[in-house]
């Protein structure tokens, strides 16, 4: 689980993101891509991952995603990464805001 409050606020981004529909994951899946997820999941998260695909006879995103919970990807992925998928479905939705200097910054 989340301990940070930012963690927190991250993994309701997340929940929110994909419960509403304005990210899927299959758009997840361009920011966490097979390289980050080796790069940062716990061997026990990736196992649980490849043999749910396995069970299922396909690795799609849909089922990469029944195991990596938005709780599961804020304790590996690197923040940066996830700020990056939630930036991008919020332009897509329409709803970022004006962008400026400072916040083109965090974008990095």
């Amino acid at each position: 689980m989340p301990d940070s409050a930012r963690q927190k606020w991250f993994a309701h981004m997340l929940g929110v993101g994909l419960d509403q529909k304005l990210l899927s994951p299959s758009q997840l899946v361009a920011h966490l891509t097979p390289e980050v997820l080796a790069n940062h999941l716990p061997a026990e998260v990736m196992s649980r991952v490849l043999a749910s695909s396995l069970a299922a006879g396909q690795m799609t995103a849909d089922r990469m995603f029944e195991t990596l919970t938005p709780d599961v990807l804020v304790d590996s992925v690197p923040l940066e990464v996830l700020w990056r998928a939630i930036d991008a479905a919020a332009e897509r939705a329409g709803i970022a805001g004006p962008r400026s200097d400072a916040s083109e910054g965090v974008r990095s």
